[in-house]
């Protein structure tokens, strides 16, 4: 028998959502290959348009992903890297300036500040300081810093200081590697405001510890399966040990504070180089969109500036043809509406996993694996110095065409809208988050929902 969990609320609470984020950053010395990297899954949901742009700083070329905006050269960049190996993202921490402040708006013209002049963490860190010093900024942020040096470091960020954490520092990583969500252990607020984000902060750790803790990250691995790990770090529901039959088989569930989320609008995993290794090799592996909804493809700076068309904004639109599919995508997953407005914590689980395999994360992850499988021929090149402008423009053709085969594919099969009852229809049941439905109250302590609500019972 199906079991049918209607999740509706009357109010979405999206606390932290607007720019909220979790991120993961690593030495080199803790990776298969022995590459540094920081990791972003970004939630934006003022800024769900995201989109890839190749802007000139006062030194240097760079790639950075931007929100939608029809000017030439945006304000702000939200992460990517420079011609020179140097890399950077961010994540938003709530209440670092005061206990009830949560306003960052630096954050992303200092980003691109320092893509365009930075080829060191340690410029990075001159330019936080003069940028500080000047005052009239407005930063309550984790910053996460890379360069070809192998330096990687978090700065846990306010107006006026900072805290550095070097993940090549034992006594600060002593597994090599740092997460971080939507709040920094340095605020002087960190015990008396929420820790917002917490949940996915457990999520990724555990991630990071069942998958890596016996052994070196693989950090391609990381990039494609962190952003889609159906884990929530406070309630232990693993939605892979859910799935329903088939596409047909509908199971409404809660999804709310998974890594992934209705405001997750991007991914990306920008990789560093070996020592001596050309800056040229730094990697940006980026899925723009939902990524539950889009695949990742590794963006490269090279002379020619040549890049997928379906990641990049576009003149017509200033959106990215990738972004805007994957948005389609994720609106076939969160079918339930109420009163004509979308309900954006609650999905049809068997629009996204399935048992017969045909769920869409499923047909991405698959597709995934095919666009690495074509990449790295060309990635070896690359790194062997023997890549062409033909060989990465020939590529980078075929990942256009496939995204939009793959999204016709997908989009056709699973696109279905459910309309849910009114008030008056409403079942008086009491549903658990893992699906269990209840005709009475429920005995066993837990957060359930009845009526629209989600209701604690203790």
């Amino acid at each position: 028998m199906k079991r049918i969990l209607l999740l509706l609320v009357l109010f979405v609470v999206l606390i932290g959502s607007s720019w909220a984020c979790t991120a993961v950053i690593a030495s080199g010395k803790v990776t298969s290959d022995g590459r540094p990297f920081i990791f972003k899954n970004r939630d934006a949901s003022e800024g769900i348009n995201n989109s890839l742009i190749t802007l000139k700083g006062t030194k240097y070329q760079y790639v950075g992903v931007v929100n939608y905006s029809t000017s030439a050269s945006p304000t702000s960049i939200w992460y990517g890297h420079n011609e020179v190996g140097f890399a950077i993202l961010n994540t938003l921490s709530y209440y670092f300036n005061s206990a009830t402040s949560k306003a960052n708006t630096s954050a992303g013209a200092l980003m691109k500040k320092a893509l365009g002049q930075c080829a060191t963490v340690a410029e990075f860190e001159t330019l936080l300081v003069q940028t500080q010093n000047a005052g009239n900024v407005t930063l309550s942020t984790n910053f996460a810093v890379m360069d070809t040096l192998g330096n990687v470091a978090f700065y846990e960020t306010s107006n006026k200081t900072f805290t550095k954490f070097d993940v090549n520092d034992p006594a600060v990583a002593p597994n090599g590697y740092l997460v971080r969500t939507n709040y920094s252990f340095t605020s002087p607020y960190y015990e008396t405001t929420n820790h917002v984000g917490e949940q996915r902060y457990k999520a990724a750790c555990k991630y990071m510890e069942d998958t890596f803790g016996e052994g070196k990250i693989d950090a391609v691995r990381l990039a494609h399966e962190m952003p889609r790990y159906l884990y929530h770090g406070d309630t232990q529901v693993n939605l892979w040990n859910e799935m329903p039959a088939n596409l047909s088989d509908t199971k409404y569930v809660y999804f709310s504070n998974f890594i992934p989320r209705f405001t997750s609008a991007s991914a990306a995993l920008m990789q560093g180089v070996l020592p001596n290794e050309v800056a040229a090799n730094t990697i940006t592996w980026l899925a723009v969109g939902w990524p539950c909804g889009s695949f990742m493809v590794p963006i490269l700076i090279t002379p020619s500036l040549v890049f997928p068309e379906v990641v990049k904004r576009q003149p017509s639109t200033y959106k990215s043809e990738m972004c805007s599919d994957a948005v389609t995508l994720k609106n076939t997953v969160f079918t339930l509406y109420r009163d004509n407005e979308q309900v954006t914590d609650s999905i049809d689980l068997a629009k996204l996993i399935n048992t017969e395999q045909t769920g869409l994360l499923q047909r991405m992850v698959a597709a995934d694996n095919v666009v690495w499988q074509q990449g790295n021929n060309m990635i070896q090149k690359l790194r062997a110095g023997t890549l062409t402008h033909a060989d990465l423009s020939t590529y980078y053709e075929w990942v256009d065409a496939y995204w939009r085969q793959t999204f016709g594919d997908v989009v056709t099969s699973i696109q279905q809208t459910i309309t849910v009852p009114t008030t008056d229809d409403v079942d008086d049941a009491y549903y658990s988050i893992g699906g269990t439905r209840h005709t009475s109250q429920p005995d066993t302590p837990g957060v359930y929902v009845h009526r629209h609500r989600k209701v604690l019972i203790k």
